[in-house]
């Protein structure tokens, strides 16, 4: 989970380092009166947002509140604006870029420190590689003297700046461990004309595999979005039962064929194929590990109380360990209870396959359910354009013109 800058300076704030004064707003009226100069930072996840002018300086609070009035609701970088920070203006001498990123390739996190702030770290790396300084960090023993005594040493002649900076190092170093960042960076990190550092703008990454944990919560999001409320309880379901996953990942989109997948190569194949033959997914998301039928049970739910459906589509390629009778079973109960008169194709194969297949067509016949079952010898992409074939006649039939929104 990507934050946004009022989200991450909170954790900063947590650690103890420094921060402008600053007031998130949510709608005009919230303006405290003030004389001065202030910034007012359009809060987004997109990147370049001062170049784009989505930081803009102001001298009162009737400037504050008309251009607040202005902005607030409105689209700025493919993003709506839901909050602007007002941000005291303080003087600065000199700017640098901190940051702490857990590197993948090298399995450990590094410190990243550049003479120049308040940029894109990305083109000084490109434009000048010698200004950055990069440090891995040991997680046993955490960040040492060691780590920061290069960077200290550009700061020989000021006492003050050193020791400030060097407990701003070590502070940034406790906050990304103790919220479990993905990446957290200072940018800039200015130097005030009394030799003080404050933190003007900060990103923080967060690893969502924490999230129970973390002491302070974010609101979920899907990319630049709040998400939805079946997003929130697609992720509740393996909450508090670690036996396969289900609905760990949940996407609400705005088609009508509802979306059960296994595995992440059939997951892209299905998808890739649905959109390719002209197909509108409703939603994306995946079971797989063996999960127990009550948790394929409230995934299907979730799934299905999308409104308008024309079909629902389960697949996956051939499984190892998963129990297809199991898994299918929690589809089924789903699929008994609110009987659907869409057309329901399945492509599955694995572990009881054939009595899952008996179980649905059994079901099929009792309560006149429009079931395709199929097994490997389908195709997984011929398997969906019968998905959309389908679908298609279901929609003719009821005079379904187009399809809805929700």
């Amino acid at each position: 989970m990507k934050l946004k800058e009022f989200e991450a300076k909170k954790l900063l704030q947590a650690v103890g380092i420094p921060l402008t004064q600053s007031t998130l707003i949510t709608s005009p009226s919230a303006i405290p009166s003030f004389q001065g100069d202030y910034f007012l930072k359009l809060q987004t996840l997109a990147g370049g947002r001062g170049k784009a002018g989505g930081i803009i300086p102001i001298k009162n609070s009737e400037q504050a509140k008309t251009r607040c009035q202005q902005l607030l609701g409105h689209v700025f970088l493919n993003e709506t604006i839901h909050e602007i920070l007002l941000d005291k203006k303080i003087d600065v001498t000199r700017e640098f870029y901190v940051g702490i990123l857990f590197d993948t390739s090298r399995k450990c996190p590094l410190l990243i420190f550049s003479e120049e702030g308040g940029v894109d770290i990305e083109k000084v790396k490109a434009s000048s590689p010698e200004k950055i300084i990069i440090r891995e960090i040991n997680y046993l023993h955490g960040l040492k003297e060691a780590d920061i005594s290069p960077i200290l040493s550009s700061f020989y002649a000021d006492k003050k700046i050193k020791s400030r900076l060097k407990e701003i190092l070590s502070k940034l170093y406790a906050c990304f461990v103790r919220f479990d960042c993905k990446m957290i960076e200072i940018n800039p990190l200015a130097i005030t004309p009394k030799n003080d550092l404050v933190a003007l703008d900060a990103v923080a990454v967060l690893d969502d595999d924490a999230h129970y944990r973390r002491e302070i919560q974010f609101p979920e999001r899907t990319d630049t979005r709040k998400a939805t409320p079946r997003e929130i309880a697609a992720h509740q379901i393996d909450k508090d039962d670690y036996r396969g996953v289900a609905g760990k990942t949940f996407l609400d989109l705005d088609g009508d064929i509802a979306i059960l997948t296994s595995g992440g190569g059939a997951s892209m194949t299905i998808m890739d194929a649905l959109m390719e033959y002209g197909g509108k997914p409703a939603n994306f998301t995946e079971y797989s590990g063996d999960p127990p039928k009550e948790k394929v049970e409230k995934l299907t739910r979730i799934v299905l109380d999308c409104p308008h459906l024309s079909g629902l589509l389960i697949g996956g390629v051939i499984a190892n360990f998963t129990n297809i009778a199991e898994t299918l079973g929690g589809v089924l109960t789903v699929l008994q209870e609110r009987k659907p008169d869409f057309p329901i194709v399945i492509r599955r194969a694995g572990p009881h396959d054939e009595e899952a297949k008996r179980m649905l067509l059994q079901a099929k016949k009792e309560l006149g359910l429009d079931i395709h079952y199929f097994d490997e010898k389908m195709p997984l992409t011929q398997a969906v354009n019968v998905m959309i074939e389908l679908s298609n006649q279901y929609k003719k039939q009821r005079g379904l013109a187009h399809v809805h929104s929700h």
